[in-house]
């Protein structure tokens, strides 16, 4: 299981297998292939290379290492 903080530190996130649960133990998504699905298993997200996109293409999030970052350039957590 790996788990994802934020800048402060708190955990946020937590991947068990294709799985992402918050930290109240509830199962938020679900990646299957490069797709990240909610649990009603609707298409929320689209992975591409490092950077996470919405569904209408917008570029939301880039995966930097273990640290995942804003298109600002904003540090938002890291894989820990």
């Amino acid at each position: 299981m790996s788990t994802f903080r934020d800048t402060y530190g708190n955990i946020i996130i937590r991947k068990d297998g294709n799985r992402l649960w918050d930290n109240s133990g509830n199962w938020v998504y679900e990646i299957i292939g490069d797709r990240i699905y909610d649990t009603s298993g609707n298409w929320r997200y689209e992975l591409r290379g490092d950077r996470i996109y919405d569904t209408s293409g917008n570029w939301l999030y880039e995966i930097r290492g273990e640290r995942v970052f804003d298109t600002s350039g904003n540090w938002l957590g890291e894989k820990y």
